[in-house]
């Protein structure tokens, strides 16, 4: 019998973009991270900078799309959706190697999977607070975890159904990866009508907007304490007054 307090393994694909090499304090940090939550660790390793030929970039990746690191991470994203579609699971869990979890991720997971209502709904949960987006404190709603946006919040946590994954891979298919996969995945989710919604209140924080690591993407590099108190002071003033990109 399935714990119904527990991370429901049995319904949820689970993978975290990191490399084969490198970057082990990420490494560490993940399995600390969600061994105390209860969450399963998977590494999705494949497509690293090296692994990408120009048969593979030929294949998936337009001409203009130049910058190593971002192929590399948008690649793997589209890895994962792909090898989700190879199981008869019917959610898929992605995350990016930075990322922290609110101490009741778990609890709070399972209310937003069971407010989505199913996985035939063409939606995505984004589970995090990137780029600082938030849903003004006045429209939340005892007891609702899942909001209408306007648009992507970044790719660092989200949960996707099977028709999200089914229409996102058809459509790299024929139009390619062009851009940063926070970017790709909201310009092709606009087009394929695929649901946007908001985990309210954000149950992950990505580190390396946080001020706990550095961008290994792209990014100006900043002293890490700087970050830290620029991000806090700049998320709790969007917490109470919202912010989206399209006000």
């Amino acid at each position: 019998m399935a714990d119904e307090s527990g991370f429901p393994r049995d319904l949820v694909f689970t993978r975290v973009c990191h490399v084969k090499q490198g970057y082990d304090d990420r490494r560490r940090h993940i399995v600390r991270e969600f061994e105390r939550r209860g969450v399963p660790v998977t590494f999705y390793t494949e497509w690293d900078r090296p692994d990408i030929t120009p048969d593979i970039r030929s294949e998936l990746v337009a001409p203009t799309f130049t910058y190593p690191p971002a192929v590399s991470l948008a690649l793997k994203h589209v890895g994962i959706w792909r090898d989700f579609l190879e199981t008869d699971l019917p959610y898929c869990l992605v995350f990016e190697d930075d990322v922290f979890l609110a101490r009741d991720f778990v609890a709070k997971f399972r209310q937003g999977l069971a407010e989505l209502g199913g996985p035939t709904r063409k939606a995505v949960i984004y589970l995090g607070n990137g780029s600082t987006y938030y849903t003004p404190s006045w429209k939340l709603r005892k007891g609702q975890r899942l909001y209408p946006a306007l648009h992507a919040r970044c790719a660092d946590s989200y949960l996707i159904t099977r028709p999200v994954a089914e229409a996102r891979c058809a459509w790299i298919d024929e139009h390619k990866i062009y851009t940063v996969i926070d970017h790709q995945i909201e310009q092709m989710d606009e087009k394929l009508g695929i649901e946007m919604l908001w985990f309210e209140r954000p149950i992950v924080e990505q580190g390396s907007e946080n001020g706990a690591f550095q961008t290994s993407v792209a990014g100006k590099k900043q002293p890490l304490l700087y970050k830290k108190l620029k991000w806090n002071v700049k998320k709790y003033r969007r917490m109470i007054f919202g912010h989206n990109a399209r006000s």
